[in-house]
């Protein structure tokens, strides 16, 4: 597998609430060290700020266009929005998309075309981005339990923190739900009512960290809130999926 591949290291899947995997140094130690060194945190952070001023996105058509990262970034947006990276996610996730979706759907996942968000075209595409998160007060979080897109098929986190970020918390947690996901509100945010989940596990803000899930119609999760922080917070979102009108479940809104 390719050496940049944040899912090399992915021996175990888990099922429970819903397929996941969460693995401590994703990357070979040299590979992220090089990453690590060479984050160009200026440029994501040229970009316009959304959620409330907050949170700073450098995506693939703009990393794709513009070709002013660094060379091993460059190579790691190129590989995690690739047919073959989309296809080996697919292969991981390969029991619980029969699960879920049957055979059909992951043959199709395995044949289809697949395309860059915004760029290029395919019967599903990829996206792969820088993202950093300036420090708000540790009473709130970036992100609280919510549904994804569900355009999309998969989401991975690769988390870069700083050696000088002494803060706790930024944990990414999967949501156990302990009632059906019948609605969720408003549209945007897919935010979904306190009583009808449990956090599960927390996957922790540190170097090196990933974890990823498939979309399911109750793959809740969220980010803990940050205490004490100081340095931005940092990460990758790679994800996958549907080009138009796909769906991988359908909730009331």
């Amino acid at each position: 597998m390719n050496k940049l591949s944040v899912i090399q290291n992915c021996k175990t899947v888990e099922s429970f609430p819903y397929p996941y995997v969460a693995v401590d140094n994703a990357l070979p130690q040299n590979v992220y060290n090089e990453l690590e060194k060479s984050f160009p945190e200026d440029l994501v952070c040229s970009t316009d700020a959304g959620d409330e001023g907050i949170c700073y996105r450098y995506k693939s058509r703009q990393a794709h266009v513009d070709a002013v990262m660094p060379a091993i970034w460059e190579d790691f947006f190129e590989f995690h929005t690739s047919p073959e990276y989309f296809r080996d996610c697919a292969k991981l996730f390969e029991k619980g998309i029969l699960q879920y979706y049957g055979e059909e759907f992951y043959e199709n996942l395995i044949t289809d075309t697949v395309g860059v968000r915004k760029l290029s075209k395919g019967k599903h595409v990829t996206d792969c981005q820088l993202v950093v998160h300036e420090p708000v007060d540790q009473t709130s979080t970036s992100r609280t339990p919510h549904l994804d897109n569900p355009k999309e098929i998969y989401a991975g986190l690769l988390y870069m923190k700083k050696d000088i970020d002494k803060s706790a918390g930024g944990n990414f947690t999967i949501h156990q739900t302990i009632k059906e996901v019948k609605s969720f509100k408003p549209l945007q945010t897919r935010v979904v009512e306190d009583d009808i989940h449990i956090p599960h596990v927390e996957i922790p803000y540190k170097a090196n960290s990933f974890g990823m899930f498939l979309n399911v119609a109750h793959s809740v999760h969220s980010v803990t809130p940050r205490i004490d922080p100081i340095e931005r917070r940092r990460s990758v979102n790679i994800i996958g999926e549907f080009m138009k009108h796909g769906r991988m479940w359908e909730v009331e809104h």
